[in-house]
């Protein structure tokens, strides 16, 4: 990257497994109880959906779930349709009446629980519990200063980047130190710490709380690894494609967010489900392959790996970044594609996470044409349609990093996104965003929100779905915690595995 000198830095969870944000100084601010499925993964899994026969299931396939679901016919307005806000069709959390598959399919004492935690909320608690937040450093200041945010904002989780992970030498690196914005040499029994008092904190964000916060961390393995040595070091994601074995691509899985968990971290932003193709920008080696249907197959295996270990993931970066030119990073990429061709190409992965009951989906900062290309697809609404009524997705929407270069400038008076926000989180929760992750400030992002829900631009009823979305997949993600089909694991603990993928390379 160039703009090593002049105050930029890669960060986030971007395509590149960080977002470009300027640096500033650190603000202060006032149950799976069953084994999961196995190839034919993708046929057994629409089976099971479809003849829900188990009590558990029959009460999940029954369930009335709003603030975790919208109607296939919801149209959020918004940035992209010319309305001012994005609240869903329904306008009632408690109204609708879908229901999502697999292992995160949120049971109805679990729904109740969520929607009854949100009634009881301040609007300033529920802008909050729907932001994932980045900080600096990793030493205890730093740590002291991101606690008191989490306890001033309210906030709903945190994400550790290089730079917030303790090694034997200090803190990790950025991505502007080195060309993975990773740590080696990572302190273990710091790092564990850190996400304790991290998770006492969020844990506590609201009176009565019983769920779980947020720790995410990008650790797709490869290219992108935030936490290096001693924990295992995982091939890139194109030689696990390679090697053509879903079994094993959900054993790696399991086996890196196994290490994760053992950490404390209760969500990893992974897998990649970009298709990459011959003008990919910015995807590359972090791509399983160039054939839609394989990359589905593996990414599928990715959240199964994942779900077995008891962690949140997040295929990403709907609507695909491994088709466009321009690294979202820097600019705004365009997708030429109509959106008929679109579902039968990039989105195929998507799909078919989405039909294997992924917990999350990434939304991505890449405008599609035949919407608006001028409006990346984290702030379009028509972009939330499709993810809700063409996948048939019904869980949290998370965006990409929010502090990227996509996004600088647009949103405010005067701007592309003149809609009563100020900022891009309050764009992406108006579009029909759920968790909004890495604001580029997350006081002045928890601001907007407040007041853009005050003055009406963002419908209360847009804000209680999203965080009733939040709080439901906290509640299963404990749930899936208690007791892992992959528990908490040795980081370093599984080098064997890498070595099968090593060997499973096709010849050269």
């Amino acid at each position: 990257m160039e703009r090593k000198g002049n105050g930029w830095e890669l960060c986030g969870t971007g395509v590149h497994g960080c977002g470009l944000r300027r640096r500033s100084p650190r603000r202060t601010h006032s149950s799976l109880g069953s084994r999961l499925p196995v190839p034919d993964v993708l046929s057994s899994l629409e089976d099971m959906r479809r003849n829900p026969i188990s009590p558990s299931g029959l009460a999940t396939t029954v369930l009335l779930t709003a603030g975790l679901f919208v109607l296939p016919s919801c149209a959020s307005g918004g940035p992209g349709d010319g309305s001012s806000g994005a609240a869903s069709a329904s306008g009632d959390p408690t109204s609708t009446t879908s229901t999502t598959t697999g292992p995160w399919a949120v049971d109805a004492a679990t729904q109740e629980a969520a929607e009854q935690a949100v009634r009881s909320m301040s609007v300033e608690e529920k802008a909050g519990q729907v932001i994932v937040a980045s900080f600096d450093g990793s030493d205890a200041a730093a740590v002291d200063a991101q606690i008191q945010t989490i306890e001033d904002l309210h906030l709903g989780g945190v994400i550790v980047m290089g730079r917030n992970v303790p090694t034997t030498g200090g803190a990790g690196e950025t991505q502007e130190d080195s060309a993975l914005g990773g740590a080696q040499g990572v302190d273990v029994n710091a790092m564990t710490e850190q996400n304790a008092r991290m998770q006492d904190a969020l844990s506590s964000a609201h009176e009565g709380q019983d769920w779980p916060g947020i720790i995410s961390v990008d650790q797709e393995g490869g290219t992108v690894t935030r936490l290096g040595a001693p924990l295992t070091q995982w091939p890139l994601t194109s030689d696990i494609g390679a090697a053509n074995d879903p079994d094993l691509t959900r054993e790696a899985a399991a086996g890196l967010a196994s290490e994760l968990s053992g950490l404390g971290f209760t969500m990893n932003n992974a897998p990649s489900a970009d298709v990459t193709t011959p003008g990919d920008a910015v995807i590359l080696d972090r791509s399983y392959g160039s054939v839609p249907e394989n990359v589905g197959e593996q990414a599928v295996a990715s959240v199964e790996g994942h779900t077995g270990a008891g962690l949140v993931s997040s295929p990403k970066h709907f609507p695909g970044h491994g088709s466009v030119t321009t690294d979202s990073h820097v600019g705004l990429p365009v997708q030429e594609k109509s959106v008929e061709d679109l579902k039968t190409s990039d989105w195929v992965p998507f799909q078919a996470a989405v039909d294997a009951g992924a917990p999350t989906v990434m939304m991505g900062h890449i405008a599609v044409s035949e919407w608006d290309a001028k409006i990346p697809a984290t702030l379009q609404s028509k972009a939330y349609d499709a993810v809700r009524n063409d996948l048939g997705f019904k869980g949290a929407v998370v965006t990409d990093a929010l502090d990227m270069g996509a996004l600088h400038g647009m949103v405010g008076p005067g701007k592309t996104i003149d809609t009563g926000v100020t900022t891009p989180a309050g764009a992406a929760l108006q579009a029909g965003a759920d968790l909004l992750l890495m604001p580029e400030d997350e006081a002045v992002a928890h601001a907007d929100i407040v007041q853009a829900v005050e003055s009406g631009a963002i419908p209360e009823d847009r804000l209680d779905e999203a965080a009733t979305r939040v709080v439901a997949l906290q509640m299963m993600q404990k749930k899936a915690a208690e007791d892992p089909e992959a528990p908490a694991s040795e980081p370093g603990s599984h080098q064997e595995l890498v070595t099968r993928i090593e060997e499973a390379q096709p010849a050269q």
